[in-house]
């Protein structure tokens, strides 16, 4: 199956955003607020609904965020490349 750029494109942004999904369900709530900082002050434009502040992980500030912020940009990075290599 062959798809075009666009398709390609959607596709990225599809698995990227299944990563970040299952990522957040794996860490939960405790551990993101423990490995990644969020900002302090929110203007009104910086607000977010409901579900882009459940996959909002903020900044790594651990190890341990900083880890997980690595294997997900491999995990995207892989993904994408296995897209545009080989569809």
């Amino acid at each position: 199956m062959i798809l075009s750029d666009e398709g390609k494109v959607f596709a990225c942004i599809c698995i990227a955003l299944f990563i970040f999904i299952i990522t957040a369900l794996l860490l939960g709530e405790e551990r993101k607020s423990k490995w990644f900082q969020k900002r302090k002050t929110y203007s009104f434009f910086l607000r977010r609904g409901l579900l882009g502040e459940w996959l909002h992980f903020g900044y790594p500030c651990t190890a341990e965020g900083y880890g997980v912020a690595a294997i997900m940009l491999f995990l995207i990075g892989l993904s994408s490349y296995i897209i545009y290599a080989f569809f």
